[in-house]
This record gives C-alpha cells, structure tokens and sequence, in this order.
C-alpha cells in the first residue's frame, strides 16, 4: 500500500474508533471481566482491552497495570492491528521490531506479548485484547483460540453499545419530533387563528345593514383587517422559508448591497410600532457599509431582529449599530426583559418560544431566530447573541467582506 493509501486507511480507521465513542468512557465489568479473563487464561499478570488512537494506546480495560494509558509509539497493540492473527512476540528482548521499546528496557520491563485484533464492522481494527509477561513464553494453540474468542467479544460489546446509543439518539429524536410537531400545530393554530378572527369580526361589522358604520370607522376598520392580513402573510412568508431551510439550505441571488440604506428602510417600516409602545430607535450609522447579499432575505432577518427588540422591550429605547471595523456588521441593542440562561441555548430552536414569551403572551410563532440566523449563515456571516434577564438584549449580525467578483 502506498504511503497516501496508508494514511487514508489510518483516518478512516481513526473515524471508525471515535464513532464508537468509546474512548475515555468509564469502567465497565463486561470488559474488565474480558481482561481478567485473557490474564487467568493466558497466564500472564498483565492483560488489557486496547484501543490504539492517534497518538497514543488507552485501556478500557486492564489487569496488572496502573497507567490508563500509553503513548503509541511504544505500543505493541499498534503493530497487531496490522496482523490478520494474533501477534505473538515470544521474547521482545531478542525481537529486533521492539529490543529498544521502553517498555522493554523499563517498567513494565515487556518480554512476552500476545494481542488478538478486535476487529468490528468491515473488518476495521480498533485495537486488541492482549496479554503481557515480563518472561518470555509462548501461548497454547488453545490459548491463542481463547484470546480471538475474547476480542471477538470485547468487539461484539463496543458494537452492542454504539446501537444502543444510535437507538437510544433515534428514540429521543423521535420524541422531539413528536414535541416539536405538537408545539407548531399548537403555535401556528394560534397565531392563525388571533387575526382571521380579527378580520372575521370586523368584516361581520361591516356588513351589518341593521347599523350601519360612518365612514371613517369603516377605514379604521379596514386598516385593522390590513394589518391582520399582512400578518398573516408574514406567518405563511416565514413558514415558506423555514421549508427551504429544512430542505438544505438557501439559495441566494447576492449583490452589492448598501447596509445603512437597507437598515434605514427596515428601522422606517418599525418606528410606527415602537412609537405607539412609547419606545425611541437610534440609528448609529456610518455613510456607507457595503454587504454582498439578497435584499429580501436580509431585510427579513433584519426585521425579525429589530421586531423581537420592540416586542421584549416596554420602556427605554432600541440602539441600531452600523460598523464596517473588519467586517459588514449590524448590532440591534435593547433595554428590554432580556432572557433567562434557561432558554439562551434554545432561542434559535424552530417554534421554540421562551418562558418570557409565554407569560407575557407575545404574539409569534417562535421562528424569527431561526431564520435570522439560516439568513445569515447563507451569507457566509454568524449571529451573536448576548442577554441578561432584566437588563436587555443584544443580537449582532455579521457579514463577510463585501467581494463583488
């Protein structure tokens, strides 16, 4: 095999070993009693299941050894792993291969060894069960039967426990499906429900003959069904987008893009509902920020930022940054409830809605994050994310540098 071959083979094997994730894991009597076993049958005073890793050997089992581990270098498991048998060194001293191994001219002062590989699936070698004495000697054919029947079994228990995580991964997951389904039918049925109610009743108004509406309160009338319709609209807007997130990601159609005038249209179309909630927005902002990007899809993210900013703040004001120091960057700032560490970790979650959402009863169906940061991932930029309960919240969005080729 080639040099590059070998190294390939090595990765994959590496990948292999670490998908078991069994590495640094506790104890476990299953493969102690594997060691104590390979040790009465072998009889040797030293036995161990190991898995030989990168750089290093670590035991999940051992039998007359204090060190959990050793470097690879002076592994002799690493040279087993390479044998299609078991590899016996009858006499290390004299074996060319490992007289200058420390663990031959030190403690534990190696003679013999013998290690059976512990193959698992296509054959793939994470390490062995192996058997040490510091005299030299020779396994039994019986012996030697015993100790593949042991990393056979040692092998057998890694892959039992790797199906039972993934089944275990595969129930939780499909418990939090279930959650998550009956979370957006809940939200969804809801946040449809409140405004074709709205729009329901003032259209029964307004086509009551029996008392007749004056003009003006008719367009008042109508101007709620507008605002109720264009939420509703936003609601199937944002679901659509949660779909093409799902589905592996946005396509987005990107150019040169002034931030500040984009910023300036998004924080025009806000002002009228913090201003009806008593709230100022300040626009820090440079002359010109130069962003490579989808208008509409920024302009979504940059509304749900801003929306969510008036919504959680009742008093106090809403501080909107523009900074090009090393990259395009927005940073929305408020004075608002700000949010428990409890929910932090989950705010980007699809339809997850906070305790403070809940009890304050804020309208959303609890996808604005998720978007916001599916938006701004598909321009190549992070979301940053700051809060402290009762004392605001800060969400700062940035971008790559603007490159127009």
């Amino acid at each position: 095999m080639s040099v590059a071959g070998a190294v390939r083979a090595e990765e994959a094997r590496l990948a292999v070993l670490r998908g078991h994730e069994i590495l640094d894991t506790a104890a476990e009597p299953e493969f102690d009693d594997i060691a104590m076993l390979a040790a009465e049958i072998c009889g040797t005073p030293i036995a161990m299941v190991s898995l030989v890793d990168s750089d290093r050997q670590w035991f999940k089992a051992r039998v007359g050894v204090d060190a959990p581990e050793t470097c690879r270098d002076a592994a002799f498991c690493a040279h087993a792993l390479e044998q299609p048998d078991v590899l016996e060194v009858p006499d290390a001293a004299s074996d060319p291969r490992f007289a200058g191994n420390p663990l031959v001219l030190g403690e534990p002062f190696i003679r013999f060894y013998a290690g059976a590989p512990l193959r698992v699936e296509n054959g793939v070698s994470l390490g062995t069960v192996c058997v040490i004495d510091q005299q030299p000697r020779s396994l039994t054919a019986p012996q030697r039967r015993a100790l593949r029947a042991l990393a056979r079994h040692a092998a057998a228990e890694i892959e039992l426990r790797s199906y039972a995580r993934r089944t275990a991964d595969v129930t939780r997951r499909v418990v939090e499906l279930e959650e998550l389904k009956n979370r957006i039918l809940t939200t969804v049925s809801h946040e449809l429900r409140t405004p074709l109610a709205s729009i329901r009743g003032y259209l029964e108004l307004l086509l009551d003959d029996s008392d007749p509406l004056d003009p003006q309160t008719g367009r008042d009338f109508l101007a709620v069904m507008q605002r109720n319709a264009h939420r509703l609209t936003q609601l199937v807007d944002d679901m659509l987008l949660a779909t093409k997130v799902g589905a592996g990601g946005l396509e987005l159609n990107r150019s040169p893009i002034d931030l500040t005038e984009l910023v300036a249209a998004v924080v025009a179309g806000s002002r009228p509902l913090a201003e009806h909630k008593g709230l100022a927005v300040i626009v820090d902002r440079p002359e010109q920020v130069i962003v490579c990007g989808s208008h509409r899809e920024l302009t979504q993210a940059l509304q749900h930022v801003l929306l969510n900013a008036i919504k959680f703040t009742s008093d106090g004001a809403i501080t909107v940054q523009i900074a090009d120091a090393s990259a395009p960057t927005v940073i929305v700032t408020d004075t608002g409830s700000g949010i428990d560490d409890v929910d932090l970790p989950r705010l980007f979650d699809p339809f997850y809605r906070g305790e403070t959402a809940e009890a304050a009863a804020i309208q959303g169906p609890g996808l604005g994050l998720t978007l916001v940061r599916a938006i701004v991932e598909a321009h190549g930029g992070q979301v940053d994310l700051r809060s402290r309960l009762g004392a605001g919240t800060s969400v700062a969005l940035r971008f790559p540098p603007c490159d127009p080729g």
